[in-house]
């Protein structure tokens, strides 16, 4: 454990002071930044103001799982046990770069006490909930990955999130429900009973009562036009 951060003091130490600052801890510079969006958030606009503590949360856990496996956890590779101090020429803007994550955030100080008052002001519970998501994401991280050799989250990127499960899921119950509940519709109510028994019904019982004036007997059909002949003249005398 650690063999990285022994072998590669320069590395481990400038990659530090950037993930404080990324995670917004004090007094690295990404503190002030991320003060300065939260403040303005809160003021303008609570849902971003919200969204922004949980990718600070995020950012935090992240961050520290990346140092607590390179740094803190045990080698995965033949690689990683063998790796050693980057040169002077990485090594020199490495620690300049680091120097800066620790002092490139001051300037708001300066302007805040020494120069004209900010526009947006400070907002001292946002600061402290700032820092506490922040350690709540890095402790989290070093809990899960210290001195771990596997991923916890191998089975869950393994499955993409379950998100083809998922998918599936909601399929199953609207689109396959919705379809199956159309089938038996078209299949038992628009086919089978409309179709079917309404208009073939009643046109097969419609044939089947005009079967019986096309007898195909001639004296029946002068006698039936005798009686309507009847029928007309009774109606024209006597209406």
């Amino acid at each position: 454990m650690g063999g990285l951060r022994k072998k590669m003091p320069v590395t481990f130490y400038t990659f530090l002071a950037a993930t404080l600052a990324i995670c917004g801890f004090p007094p690295f510079s990404g503190f002030f930044s991320k003060e300065e969006i939260l403040d303005a958030a809160e003021l303008h606009n609570h849902i971003i103001f919200w969204l922004a503590f949980g990718v600070a949360f995020l950012t935090a856990f992240y961050m520290f799982r990346l140092v607590t496996v390179v740094f803190w956890g045990s080698h995965k590779s033949d690689h990683a046990a063998h790796a050693r101090e980057v040169p002077r020429v990485m090594s020199i803007p490495l620690v300049l770069l680091g120097v800066l994550s620790v002092v490139a955030g001051y300037h708001f100080i300066a302007r805040n006490f020494l120069g004209p008052m900010n526009e947006i002001p400070t907002i001292p519970w946002i600061a402290i909930l700032t820092v506490s998501v922040g350690v709540a994401g890095a402790g989290l991280s070093y809990a899960l990955y210290r001195n771990k050799k596997e991923e916890h989250l191998l089975k869950l990127l393994a499955k993409k999130f379950y998100i083809d499960e998922l998918y599936a899921f909601l399929i199953r119950w609207t689109q396959d429900l919705l379809a199956a509940y159309l089938a038996w519709f078209d299949r038992w109510v628009l086919d089978w009973g409309i179709v079917r028994w309404l208009f073939g019904g009643s046109t097969y019982g419609f044939g089947m009562v005009l079967r019986f004036l096309q007898i195909g007997n001639l004296q029946a059909y002068a006698f039936l036009f005798g009686a309507g002949a009847v029928i007309l003249i009774y109606y024209i005398l006597f209406r």
